[in-house]
């Protein structure tokens, strides 16, 4: 468990080599997001706005490098490369919002065929720290 710790650490270094092809600045593209939708809370109320945080899709290398670096914590993670990525950007918000990321990543990247233990979680959203999500 440790080599694939190790070895996600590794390439989210070798990742942030790679230029990033997003500024951070742009809006998040694409159609509609992850099924959430806002609810009327009170007045004053937070209610995220769930496209700000979300980075836009990573397209060539940096999308090769996403995956191989979720590959390296778990391969189930990325099982599914589309759905990673769309898991991947959507817990970018969660990261960068401030919510419990951990929980967040156990939720989004697991299944009922496959649990995130807390250390793959951890794992999985240093790797989009130093990547994906940077701003």
């Amino acid at each position: 468990m440790r080599t694939r710790l190790s070895t996600a650490v590794l390439l989210a270094a070798v990742l942030l080599a790679v230029p990033a092809c997003s500024s951070g600045t742009g809006d998040a593209g694409g159609g509609p997001g992850g099924g959430a939708t806002p609810s009327t809370g009170a007045p004053g109320s937070k209610v995220p706005d769930i496209s700000e945080g979300i980075p836009e899709e990573p397209t060539g290398v940096e999308r090769a490098a996403l995956l191989a670096a979720l590959k390296a914590v778990d391969p189930a993670l990325a099982a599914d490369a589309d759905k990673a990525v769309a898991n991947a950007r959507q817990q970018c918000a969660t990261i960068n919002g401030g919510g419990n990321a951990v929980a967040a990543a156990q939720s989004r990247f697991g299944s009922a065929d496959h649990q995130v233990t807390e250390e793959q979680a951890k794992a999985v959203n240093e790797v989009l720290k130093r990547t994906l999500c940077t701003s």
